[in-house]
Parts: C-alpha cells; structure tokens; sequence
C-alpha cells in the first residue's frame, strides 16, 4: 500500500516539473524585456511636468550625445515586456555620471523620480547608475532619463548612447553577494586586527606595526571598494571625465581614501617584509629596491591624487600604471620572499609560505585591473586577497613570536648562566681580594725584615767608611811624615855641603852630620808603611799597575801612586827629595810610557795634580 500510494505523488512532481519547464522554454521563446525607441530632446531648462505634458517638445531618434548642443539632456524611452508576466528590471543609461530616472510606480499609478550615477552621493550600488524599474506584463512602458554630463567634466565631442536592460534579480543578488562579502571581509580583517593591536600592545613588534598597518589600509580598501565613504561623506566631486563610449568616472573623497588605502597596504606588506625578514642586514640590494619601489609608487600615487583634486580626472589613464606598478612592487616582494628562503635566513620559509596565497590574490585582483577592466565592477577577488593576507600573514607573526619566545626564553637562559658565573667570579674575586691581603701582609713582615737589614747594612758600610775615611786621614799623616823627614834630609843635606866649603879639617861636626844622614835609612820604611796604607783604601792598585804597565820601575810606580792621590808638584818633590821641575819631567816621561804601552792612563788615576 505504502508503494502504491507513492505513485501519485511522483506522477504530480513529475507534472509540476514538466509544467516549469514549459513555462521556461516559452518565456526564453519569447524573450525577456528589450528597449524600443530611445528618443533624445536637449534640455533648455525645461521642468518635467512640462516634459511630460507639452506636445511640443520633439524628441528624435539619435545614438550619440553632442555636449556642444547642450550639457543635459532629456531622453524618452520606450521599454517593452513581451512576457505574460510582470518582470523586476534593472535599468542602466551610459553615460552615467548624473542621471535622474522619471517612472510610473504600477501599484500607485503616479510619477516617481530617482536619481542615480557614479557622480550621485546618494547611489550606493557597486555598478552605479542603475534603476530598479517594474515593468508590467505584455506591456511598453514608456519613462523619462534627465542626463547630466556636468558642468566641469572632461567631455568628448560625441558620447555613444546606450541603454541597458537586466533582470532585476540577478543585479540584486550581485549587490548582495557584494554586500555580505564586504561585511564577512571587514568582519575578519577587524577580528585579526584586534587581536593583532592587543598582541602589539602587549609586547611592541615592528613586524606587527606594520602588519597593522597594511590591515588598516585593507580595511580602507574595501570600504572605499563598496562606495561607503560616498555614502557617509557625499561630499564634493572634485574631477569628472565621459568617454566617448559612455563610460563615466568621478573622483570623490571616496576616490581619495581608496589611494590612500592602496598606499598603506603596499607600505604594510613592504615593511613587514623589510623587518620580518631583516633585509638591510641580510639582503641589502632588495632592501634598497623595495625601498626604492614603495617611495616610487607613493610619490606616484601623490601626483595622481593632486591632479584629480585640481580638477582634471586622471585616473581613466593612470589606473593601467598604477596597477602594473602594484604588480611590479608584489613580484618584488615575492622574489624578495624566494631570495630569503633560498639563503635559509630565519624564519624564510613560513614567511614565503604566508606570501604565496595572498600575493596570488592580490596578483589575480591587479591582473584583472590590467587585462580586463580598470573599474570596480564588483567581483570578489580584493576581498579574497585581503582576508588570504591577513590570515597567512597572522598566521606568520604567530610563528615569528613563537621564534622571538624562544629567542627570549634561550637569552634568559643564557642571562642566567651569565649571572651564575659573574657570581662565581664575584666569589673568585673576594677569595683572590683576601689572597691578597695575606701577601701584602707577609710583604710588609718581609719590607718591615728588610728594613732592619737594610738598617744593619747601612750601620756595616758606615763603620766601613769610617774604617775608610780613617785610612785615608793615616795615609795622608804619613804622606806628610815623609815629607818632614824629606825636608829634614835636605836640610841636611845642605848642611854637609856648606861644611864641606867651611871647614873640610872638621870631623866630629861631620860626624855628628853623618849620623843625621844615616837616619835616611829609614825613608823606605816609610815608604813600605806608605805602600801598606795606599793598598788599603786602593786595593790592587800596583798589581793592576804592573800588569798593565811592566815596563815600569818601583820609582816610577811610586811616583804614578803620588799622582793618583792627587799630591801637587811641590809636595811630590819634598817627598822625593828632588825640585819641581824634576818632578815635571819625571811625569812626562812616565806619561809618554803608558803612552807607547798603547793605552790611556789607568783608569784609577785621578786627574793631573796641581803645580
């Protein structure tokens, strides 16, 4: 029974799906809605009621724009739907800059109005300029277009005109795929960039600086992508351009933020790259294109952002550059990547791994700006870039603080040990203080042991002195006994030759005299004592004498000892018993042979004595 019962239930879905696809093969049969007559009248100020009720107006058929005839125009159209059915469509008239849309709501039957273009602050949609229009089953519908070319736009000499027709659906759900991407984005991008700043805030990381940084710009990117900027800000338009295509661009504030975004987010990613892997140090020729790249493209991106805020729409010629310059400078930062993982430097490889996605995505997103089309039409790659970057790009940090922990956790260790042995070099020190200590001590006994030998010393080569200074003051009284005796023997002498002249018959005086001279025999006993004394205070004086000079007689000796004593002339002859000149010669000739003896005189002679 269950099995039979089951049979009509299969044949009426079977029925319903047949029926489905009926209904769509005669609606594809029949087409969807299409756009009849496009009529064009130039506007001479006229108010729309009177467009709409003056018979007199003419619209004519025409394909083109001609700014010279006119800056706005009025534009009839006449749309049919051919279906059984009422359709949701949406409406598109290029050139788009500033369009005011004239419908009649089919519930109320009354005129509406909406206004919409990418020069509208009001026009939130991806693809501006649209119109969401109801148009009733096999029916024309018949509206109006007011268009705007501006008053200071950049205009060709003719501009196509086209008009473009899309299930509503389909362009809502394309707005809405876009929409719940920008909020799934900027919810991740947020996420990871409060945890990043509160990971930065609780240990400060370059690395992470600029990794909040090229978030921030993300997040700017993808909120001047979605045209929000234009809806918080409606601000001013400060530069407008139409092609001849139709194709329209404004430079608002929102235009402005999203420069700006691009340059922080290529600053963020060139930074992190810069810091993370260390490049001035390790790579320094990439580290100076890099630099070199990022300050090209800024100083690039400036100059463009100041020729369309003076006016003059730039960016319909300079997107192409900018985005082959983005290219350029994410190539780089991958070879940069590659280079640093192919040297093995720290922590190269999972910052290569965090590259690759996210320069992927944001290579597809500026390949398809160069290759495709320079405008936002709403595709999902920027999102998928971003959100890939900031990932990967978390995922690395997480990796490069892991890295620095244990970096810190082996310098602490390291700290540690460092301080474990400055303590046992601390303990080493004070052993080696009281070391010391002990050795002053015992060098002071020492010095104090010394002292007192030092002391005795002194009191041994004083007595020595003495002993010497006495020798001295004996040699020199007997040197003096000599000559009182000399000087006796010559008076004597003297004596014995006047006698000799007086009175020769006089015997016992000559005896007496005779015994006076026969005291003479005792001059060499004083000369022995002489001798004895010299060698006292000149010890080895004769014999260093002889040795060097053997040629010498005693005579001569004597007299050299005499010199060296530094006797005078006249004391040298009392003690000799002969007169100066005697003596002067008796030098000369003892001079002259220590001289032919080949040397100088000894070198314990004093200096030459005195006359």
């Amino acid at each position: 029974m269950r099995s039979g019962a089951a049979h009509p239930g299969l044949l009426r879905a079977g029925l319903l799906l047949a029926w489905l696809l009926l209904a769509t093969l005669r609606s594809a049969a029949q087409g969807g809605p299409v756009v009849g007559r496009v009529e064009v009248l130039p506007d001479r100020g006229y108010a729309w009621p009177r467009v709409l009720h003056d018979p007199t107006l003419a619209f004519a058929p025409a394909d083109s724009l001609r700014p010279a005839q006119a800056r706005r125009f009025w534009l009839r159209l006449a749309v049919r739907n051919p279906s059984r059915y009422s359709e949701d469509a949406q409406l598109t008239v290029l050139p788009a800059l500033d369009n005011t849309f004239y419908f009649v709501d089919q519930n109320t039957r009354t005129w509406h109005s909406r206004r919409a273009g990418v020069a509208v602050a009001t026009d939130s949609q991806w693809v501006k300029g649209g119109l969401p229009l109801r148009l009733p089953a096999a029916a024309t519908t018949t509206c109006y277009v007011l268009v705007r070319l501006g008053a200071r736009a950049s205009l060709p000499p003719a501009i196509s005109l086209r008009v473009q027709l899309a299930p509503a659906a389909q362009a809502r759900q394309a707005d809405l795929f876009s929409y719940v991407a920008w909020l799934v984005a900027l919810a991740v991008l947020g996420l990871l960039l409060l945890l990043n700043a509160h990971a930065y805030l609780r240990r400060p990381d370059r690395p992470t600086a600029w990794y909040l940084c090229g978030q921030l710009g993300g997040v700017l990117y993808l909120t001047a992508y979605r045209g929000i900027f234009k809806q918080w800000w409606p601000g001013p338009t400060f530069s407008q351009l139409v092609l001849s295509s139709g194709r329209s661009y404004a430079y608002t504030l929102n235009s402005a933020l999203m420069h700006l975004s691009v340059g922080l987010l290529l600053l963020g990613l060139v930074q992190l790259t810069r810091t993370y892997l260390g490049t001035r140090a390790r790579l320094p020729r990439l580290d100076v294109a890099l630099r070199c790249g990022l300050v090209g493209y800024g100083l690039f991106t400036l100059a463009v952002g100041v020729v369309n805020l003076s006016g003059f729409y730039l960016d319909q010629y300079s997107l192409l550059l900018d985005n082959l310059l983005v290219l350029g400078l994410l190539g780089l930062l991958l070879a940069t990547a590659v280079t640093a993982d192919r040297r093995q430097l720290p922590l190269a490889r999972p910052y290569l791994l965090a590259n690759v996605l996210p320069l992927l995505g944001v290579l597809l997103a500026a390949g398809y700006h160069v290759a495709v089309t320079v405008d936002n039409d709403g595709n999902a790659l920027p999102h998928l870039a971003l959100v890939a970057h900031a990932l990967s790009f978390s995922l690395a940090l997480n990796i490069h603080l892991q890295y620095l922990q244990r970096a810190l956790l082996a310098t602490e260790r390291d700290a540690a040990a460092l301080a474990l042995d400055i303590r046992q070099q601390q303990l080493r020190h004070r052993e080696i203080v009281l070391q010391n200590s002990h050795i002053q001590a015992a060098l002071r006994a020492d010095q104090q042991q010394l002292s007192a030998d030092h002391r005795q010393q002194q009191a041994a080569n004083h007595a020595l002195q003495q002993q010497l200074e006495a020798n001295q003051r004996e040699l020199a009284s007997t040197a003096l006994y000599v000559e009182q005796k000399n000087a006796l023997l010559a008076e004597l002498k003297s004596q014995i030759r006047e006698l000799n002249k007086q009175r020769p018959d006089q015997q016992k005086d000559l005896a007496g005299i005779q015994a006076v001279l026969n005291s003479h025999t005792y001059l060499d006993e004083d000369w022995g004592r002489f001798k004895v004394h010299f060698e006292q205070v000149h010890p080895r004086f004769f014999e260093e004498l002889q040795a060097k000079y053997p040629a010498l007689t005693p005579h001569e000796q004597r007299l050299a000892s005499y010199f060296h004593i530094n006797l005078a002339t006249k004391e040298i002859a009392a003690l000799l018993n002969i007169d100066p000149a005697s003596v002067r010669r008796a030098k000369t000739r003892l001079f002259k042979k220590i001289a032919a003896a080949g040397a100088l005189p000894p070198p314990e002679a004093g200096p030459p004595p005195a006359e």
